[in-house]
């Protein structure tokens, strides 16, 4: 047979300010502002948040939205007023004059829906059958019309948040999954999405929304179900409440969801401390890494998000978002408390008068990349498809190579010896080689006869 030259690139080659994203979950930043909140750099100078955002190099802001949060009282004892559709304009048009690309969560309920809970909205109460999934379609076609209207459509929009175990339930905690019927609510609301691209000529991306623990069984229970229309698959990992015990299995989920699933993937939240102390009576929700070993302090905060985003890049994911890094301590009460159960999470160290810490410098990681480009251009694979072994040129001989399967398992790991991978051992298939070049991880696809 005769030999092909097959070069797939599974990164993109060409570096720029958005060759990756590195954002930030904003959702409460503007009623941290009106409740009192002032954000400073690290020249103590007070700053608008979204503009240091972006100056430090964050290309993309996520907003959460509620139905009607004013049918909750807030700890204080007033109607909840954050994140309403108002709220969710102020913040996107606040980001979108800064530069950032924006992402939308809707929850399809009154206030937080996370793994516990995914209560419906007071207004669907009640509802089932057509009615209810009408409801879901018109208010996701409706929002996104909004928004659109109001100059700030949104790049993604995830289908609900955490919907780990039910979706648009009845109760206030979740009753876990039921099909068809779940099968149908998320469908609904990604027809919404579909029809309004096609009828305003826009692009957005659909997504769903997991943790890491249940990523793997769910895609595949979606995959089971028929929900399948969507692009994005997005995890929220706190290592506090993950079962992971070092980066690598994160590395290993996402390549097998794109491998297995040929979805793209982000961290949609994920979160650390840089101290255990507090500057209010609310409680702290996280003080820990779980099972990873980074010291709980400035640069132990700044460092792991700094390895998170090299794992996710070299896997082959789109980016990660920080969650609510901007929720410092005032005024404001949510559900359960005032002040922040998460000021010793955010950017911002209460204990120096809330001047910026150091993980900011985590937002300038495309341009920390340094990637020949020209050289990486050269690299070629051949002959693939092939048989007992294949040829690598422009790369160095002794480099290291990992051979995955499909699934993004690693199956043997190996040198590259006078330009060579033997291949001998593979039964007929597609495999991935994985190779690092000037700190830059490649994976190429190479198939087996």
């Amino acid at each position: 047979m005769k030999n092909l030259i097959l070069i797939l690139f599974l990164f993109s080659i060409k570096i720029s300010a958005q060759c990756f994203i590195v954002g930030a979950d904003l959702s409460y930043t503007n009623t941290v502002i009106s409740n009192g909140g002032i954000y400073r750099d690290a020249n103590n100078t007070v700053v608008n948040p979204y503009e240091l955002f972006a100056e430090k190099g964050a290309n993309m802001a996520r907003m959460r939205l509620f139905h009607t949060p004013k049918n909750n009282v807030n700890s204080c004892g007033n109607p909840i007023s954050a994140n309403t559709i108002d709220d969710v304009v102020l913040g996107f048009t606040n980001a979108k004059a800064q530069g950032m690309k924006l992402k939308l969560a809707i929850h399809y309920g009154d206030y937080f829906n996370d793994p516990g809970k995914q209560k419906r909205p007071q207004a669907w109460a009640g509802l089932s059958g057509a009615i209810l999934l009408d409801s879901i379609y018109n208010y996701t076609f409706s929002t996104l019309e909004k928004l659109k209207n109001q100059n700030v459509t949104p790049d993604i929009v995830a289908i609900g948040n955490e919907t780990t175990w039910g979706f648009i339930d009845n109760v206030s905690t979740t009753d876990g999954w039921s099909w068809p019927e779940d099968a149908s609510k998320f469908n609904i609301a990604f027809s919404a999405v579909d029809d309004f691209n096609v009828a305003n000529a826009t692009t957005i991306k659909k997504a769903v929304h997991f943790t890491d623990n249940t990523t793997l069984w769910l895609a595949g229970l979606f995959s089971e179900n028929n929900i399948t229309n969507y692009d994005i698959i997005g995890i929220s990992f706190y290592p506090e409440w993950s079962n992971f015990t070092n980066l690598s299995q994160l590395e290993n989920l996402i390549t097998t969801l794109k491998t297995t699933y040929n979805k793209d993937v982000m961290i949609f939240e994920t979160g650390v401390p840089w101290t255990t102390s507090s500057s209010d009576s609310y409680s702290n929700i996280i003080n820990t890494y779980g099972n990873l070993s980074y010291p709980v302090n400035p640069q132990g905060q700044k460092q792991f998000f700094s390895d998170l985003t090299t794992t996710v890049y070299n896997a082959g994911g789109k980016g990660v978002l920080y969650w609510e890094p901007n929720w410092i301590s005032s005024s404001l009460c949510d559900l359960w408390g005032q002040g922040s159960s998460y000021e010793n999470l955010s950017f911002f160290n209460f204990s120096d008068n809330n001047q910026a810490l150091p993980i900011f410098d985590v937002f300038d990681f495309c341009n920390s990349l340094g990637v020949n480009e020209s050289k990486l251009n050269r690299i070629q694979v051949f002959p693939n498809p092939a048989k007992t072994e294949v040829t690598v040129l422009e790369v160095q001989n002794g480099t290291s190579i990992s051979i995955l399967d499909i699934s993004g398992r690693i199956i043997s790991k190996t040198k590259l010896i006078e330009n060579k991978i033997s291949i001998s051992e593979l039964k007929t298939g597609v495999y991935f080689i994985s190779f690092y070049v000037e700190d830059q991880k490649i994976v190429k696809k190479i198939i087996v006869e």
